[in-house]
C-alpha cells in the first residue's frame, strides 16, 4: 500500500477472516506498507479506509472511494460470479456500481433457466435497498468487513428487495426465467435518478449505448442501476388469444389541477370491489389494486397528466414489456414506451404468487413519487377475497409540500391518519409498505403506552415466512424503501395502541391510533 495523501490513512479488513474490527493498518502520509495474511473463511467481505477527520469506525463520503470487495473463494469453487461494489461521492453523478453510473454501467446478459450468483458490497457511507425487477432472488448470506453469515439452503430468504447497510455485504442467487430486459438498482430515489444540476448537454452516451437509449435522461434515470438482458425462448400470447379474467383502469390525474398532487382512480367495469376504510381529504396515495393469484388481468394505465409517466409493478413476475420501465422494458427491438399525456398503456400479467407488493411511478421525477403516484398491489390466493375489514394496508410515503409540509412522513397518504376501530378476538393482517423516496431505515412499530407489543411475522416481500420464522416477536421492524412486511395482530382484551412510522435520524414521524373494543353482543 502506498499512501499518497497528505494525512495518515487507516485501513480496515486487510486481515484473515473472520476478523477483528480493531485489527487495522495505519499508513502514514507518503509511506508504503506491506501486509501478509491468510485469506481465511470463504465468502464476501470488504476493505475500507478512513482519514483522521473521520470518526472511528464510521465512513464519510470523502473516504467512500477508498474501499472495495475482498472475496475469498473456497478451493475449487466457481469463480464466474459477479461482484457489485456500491459507491457514493460528492459530484454530479454521486452514486455508482463498480465505478460507473447509469447509463454508463455495464450491461449483463444471462440465459433463462441458468442460476446466477452475485456478490453485493456496500463500500459507501449510506445504506442501499437493492431491488431486482421481474422476479425474486434468494439471499444466500450477509456479512461485513470482518465476518459472514451464510444461511442454510432451506432458510435462505426469498425477496425482491434486500437492504445492504453501510459496510455490509450480501450474496444472492436467482434463476432468470422470463426473457427480456430488466433492472437491478438501489431503490432510494436520489440514487437512481440524474441530479438536477446535470444538464443533458454535459452528457455523452457511448456509441454502444446509443441504440438502446436515445438519451441518458430518459425518465430521469441515473446512478446505481444495472441493466440485465435475459435470453431464451419466448412464446408471446397472440392478441386474439389473450383472455383477461379482469380488465381494470388506473387513471392518473392531478388533484385540482395542482401539478404537485396526484389523484389515482381505479375502475373495474365488472364489479365494484369493497373499498377499505380510507382517510377523508387529500390523501396522496392510490387505492389498493387487488388481484387473484393465477388469474390473467389487464390494467389500462390512463395518463391524464401534462407530463409522461410509467407504472412499475414492484414485486410482480410478468413479461418484461409490461414491467413499467420505459425504453428499457421489452424484448429485442420491442421497447415499452412511456405513457405520454393523454395516452393509455395496457399492462398484462398473470400473478404467479400471492402477497403484498407495490405499484408506483417509474418516471424518476420526485414530484410524481411524493405527489402520490403509488399504492398497494395485493394478490390474494385462489378462492380468497380481500376483506378490508381484516386486511389493513399501511403505505408509508413522503409529502411534496403544502398542505402537509415538505418531506413529511405520510401513512396512506396523510400525516395524521384518523383512529382505526378494530375488534378483539379477530385476527388482522397488517400489510406494511415503504415507498418513500429515501427513508431506508424506516422503523415501524405497534405500541401500547410507548412500548412495543407483539405481533406474528407472516411474510416479507410477498413470500410467506417458513414456520421457524413465522413467530411472535416484538412489534418493531425496520422496513427499507421498496420492502413489504406482513404481520398478524390480535387483541384478546380492549386496548388502545399506536402504529408508528419513524425516521430515526431526524424528527419525522407519523402515528395512527388503533382502538380494540369487544364485539357487540
Amino acid at each position: 500500500m502506498h499512501n499518497t495523501l497528505a494525512v495518515p490513512a487507516t485501513l480496515h479488513g486487510l486481515h484473515e477472516h473472520p476478523g477483528d474490527a480493531d485489527d487495522v493498518i495505519t499508513v502514514n502520509a507518503g509511506a508504503r506498507h506491506e501486509v501478509h495474511f491468510l485469506a481465511g473463511a470463504p465468502r464476501t467481505y470488504l476493505y475500507w479506509a478512513r482519514t483522521p477527520d473521520g470518526q472511528r469506525g464510521t465512513r464519510r463520503v470523502a473516504d467512500a472511494l477508498v474501499g472495495g470487495a475482498l472475496v475469498v473463494d473456497a478451493p475449487g469453487a466457481p469463480t464466474d460470479d459477479r461482484i457489485f461494489v456500491l459507491e457514493r461521492w460528492n459530484g454530479p453523478t454521486r452514486t455508482a456500481m463498480n465505478g460507473k453510473s447509469w447509463p454508463f454501467t455495464e450491461r449483463l446478459t444471462h440465459q433463462a433457466g441458468e442460476p446466477v450468483h452475485w456478490r453485493v458490497v456496500n463500500a459507501s457511507d449510506l445504506s442501499h435497498p437493492m431491488h431486482l425487477h421481474g422476479l425474486h432472488f434468494n439471499v444466500d448470506g450477509v456479512g461485513d468487513g470482518e465476518q459472514f453469515r451464510a444461511y442454510d439452503a432451506a432458510a435462505r430468504p426469498l425477496v425482491f428487495t434486500q437492504n445492504v447497510e453501510i459496510g455490509e455485504t450480501f450474496e444472492m442467487t436467482w434463476v432468470p426465467h422470463e426473457p427480456g430486459r430488466w433492472l437491478f438498482h438501489c431503490h432510494r430515489l436520489p440514487h437512481m435518478r440524474l441530479p438536477v444540476e446535470l444538464d443533458s448537454a454535459d452528457v455523452t452516451v457511448a456509441d454502444d449505448h446509443k441504440q438502446a437509449h436515445d438519451s441518458p435522461l430518459y425518465a430521469g434515470m441515473g446512478g446505481m442501476i444495472v441493466e440485465l438482458t435475459v435470453t431464451g425462448p419466448h412464446t408471446e400470447t397472440p392478441e386474439e388469444v389473450w383472455q383477461a379474467a379482469r380488465k381494470l383502469r388506473l387513471e392518473i390525474d392531478t388533484r385540482n389541477g395542482d401539478p404537485r398532487f396526484y389523484e389515482l382512480t381505479l375502475r373495474d367495469p365488472a364489479h365494484v370491489p369493497p373499498r377499505p376504510e380510507r382517510q377523508v381529504g387529500p390523501a396522496l396515495s392510490g387505492p389498493p389494486v387487488v388481484l387473484e393469484q393465477g388469474k390473467p388481468v389487464e390494467i389500462a394505465v390512463v395518463n391524464r397528466l401534462d407530463d409522461a409517466t410509467a407504472i412499475h409493478w414492484h414485486g410482480m413476475e410478468l413479461e418484461s414489456y409490461y414491467d413499467g420501465v420505459p425504453i428499457v422494458a421489452g424484448l429485442g427491438d420491442l421497447r415499452a414506451p412511456p405513457v405520454e399525456p393523454g395516452q393509455t398503456f395496457l399492462a398484462r400479467m398473470t400473478p404467479p404468487r400471492a402477497g403484498t407488493m407495490i405499484y408506483h411511478t417509474h418516471w424518476h421525477d420526485a414530484r410524481q413519487l411524493t405527489g402520490g403516484v403509488h399504492g398497494p398491489l395485493i394478490v390474494m390466493p385462489p378462492g380468497r377475497t380481500y376483506d378490508p375489514a381484516t386486511d389493513k394496508d399501511f403505505l408509508f410515503s413522503q409529502s411534496p409540500g403544502d398542505p402537509f409540509g415538505a418531506a413529511m412522513l405520510l401513512m396512506n397518504g396523510v400525516p395524521q391518519p384518523r383512529t382505526m376501530a378494530l375488534l378483539t378476538g379477530t385476527t388482522y393482517r397488517f400489510r406494511f409498505i415503504n415507498i418513500t423516496p429515501s427513508v431506508a431505515n424506516l422503523r415501524v412499530s405497534l405500541r401500547r403506552t410507548g412500548v412495543p407489543v407483539e405481533w406474528r411475522a407472516v411474510a416479507k416481500d410477498a413470500v410467506d415466512l417458513p414456520a421457524a420464522d413465522a413467530t411472535m416477536r416484538q412489534a418493531d421492524q425496520q422496513i427499507s424503501v421498496g420492502e413489504t412486511y406482513d404481520f398478524e395482530v390480535e387483541a384478546t382484551a380492549p386496548v388502545e395502541l399506536t402504529i408508528e412510522g419513524v425516521q430515526p435520524s431526524d424528527t419525522r414521524r407519523v402515528v395512527q391510533t388503533v382502538v380494540f373494543t369487544d364485539p357487540p353482543r
